[in-house]
């Protein structure tokens, strides 16, 4: 075995067919999966870090099946073969996640800013897109301290998620806001001092509905990310700034990468590779 690995049964283990059978290949998983859970999103189905199971991701969730197609399990894998224990359930969520991130930029590009709730910097460097819900704590939270991420030179830019669903209080709460014609003035009242206005004019919360199930998002506030980076939660201020700085430092190196691949010169250039192997074969 090449790692010691234990499986948290968090909730259940379900068995899928009535016998054992060969192992599947993970088209054939898919199939199965399909016609066992009808109209739910299966996807990612791929060899996970123990031999006899794969990992396959439904309605947003991880989890995991035998082989054979006979068990699902739900519930955490950790590797624990070294000192430090890693959730690894965690870090493959967070790798399908990220793989999501260039969608989420294309999406994120399509909107129109008209239909949110724009905080703009003064001296704008950043921009975050955060859907929001009215009644959402750390929501609250987040909206006041505004200043603190406006100061730093970062943007927000709010977008519809009543967690409760299009028809409850929470939508007629946003619907007051987006309706309103002082818009910020209507979101921090709402927000901080649970004063809420009527609103009937026509509103993008269905698009953003949308938006929220494609994305994966879970929880308030789910913030995107100009890179289309989901972080699924509040961070302080200064955190975030820290966040955005490093990834437009390792954007800035990724770059410098790009452009001496593209350097015909360049002995990272693919085809002078692939030139010099030649000259090596042939002694010269």
């Amino acid at each position: 075995m090449k790692n010691l690995l234990i499986i948290l049964m968090l909730s259940l283990t379900i068995p899928l067919a009535s016998a054992a059978t060969k192992a599947l290949s993970e088209d054939e998983v898919k199939v199965m999966l399909e016609a066992r859970f009808p109209g739910a999103s299966i996807d990612h189905v791929s060899p996970s870090e123990v031999d006899s199971l794969y990992s396959f991701m439904l309605q947003g969730d991880l989890y995991y099946v035998s082989k054979d197609g006979q068990y699902l399990i739900d519930g955490k894998m950790l590797d624990i073969s070294t000192e430090q224990i890693r959730n690894v359930s965690q870090e493959r969520i967070s790798m399908l996640d990220q793989m999501k991130s260039p969608m989420r930029k294309r999406e994120m590009a399509k909107l129109k800013e008209e239909d949110m709730v724009i905080f703009k910097a003064p001296n704008e460097e950043y921009v975050i897109s955060v859907f929001t819900d009215i009644d959402c704590g750390y929501c609250q939270k987040m909206h006041r301290e505004r200043d603190d991420y406006l100061s730093r030179g970062i943007t927000i830019r709010y977008l519809a998620f009543p967690r409760a669903g299009l028809k409850s209080k929470s939508a007629d709460k946003l619907q007051g806001i987006w309706c309103a014609k002082d818009q910020q003035t209507a979101m921090t009242e709402a927000k901080l001092e649970r004063k809420y206005r009527d609103g009937g004019c026509a509103t993008p919360f269905a698009e953003h509905m949308s938006l929220v199930r494609k994305f994966g998002i879970r929880g308030t506030p789910g913030i995107v990310l100009e890179n289309g980076d989901l972080i699924g939660g509040y961070l302080p201020a200064e955190i975030m700034r820290q966040r955005l700085d490093q990834l437009k430092k390792e954007r800035k190196v990724e770059q410098k990468v790009e452009q001496k691949k593209a350097d015909p010169e360049s002995p990272s250039n693919p085809a002078v590779v692939m030139l010099k192997q030649a000259l090596l074969k042939l002694g010269l």
